[in-house]
């Protein structure tokens, strides 16, 4: 099953071979309520803006949250992707995430995509 929808590195979203994909990101902007502007972490700590991503389910997104997103590529051979599902990381009081860790499962889901 998670090989069928990896995650993947922000970078690579426009390469994809994968119709449907998992993407953790944080969410800087509803600005419509179909449409966000995620920030997600690549290699180097770098955070990639991903800009008028649309949304397929009726749902406000806290800004500044972090979810991972389940997404289905564009059929248009755009850049763009379609939020299908989101589950929000939780985190109890004190905690940060960490960008090291997320770039870190991106990268080893890639070398054992039958990890969860």
């Amino acid at each position: 099953m998670s090989s069928e929808t990896p995650r993947i590195d922000p970078s690579e979203i426009a390469g994809s071979v994968h119709p449907v994909f998992r993407l953790i990101a944080q969410v800087k902007q509803q600005p419509t309520e179909s449409t966000l502007i995620l920030a997600s972490p690549t290699v180097g700590n770098e955070m990639i803006t991903l800009n008028d991503v649309r949304v397929s389910m009726n749902k406000q997104f806290q800004i500044g949250d972090w979810y991972e997103f389940v997404c289905r590529s564009s059929d248009s051979g755009e850049v763009g992707f379609l939020v299908l599902d989101a589950v929000l990381c939780q985190l109890q009081e004190g905690e940060e995430i960490s960008i090291d860790g997320i770039v870190a499962l991106q990268q080893l889901a890639k070398k054992f995509p039958d990890i969860y």
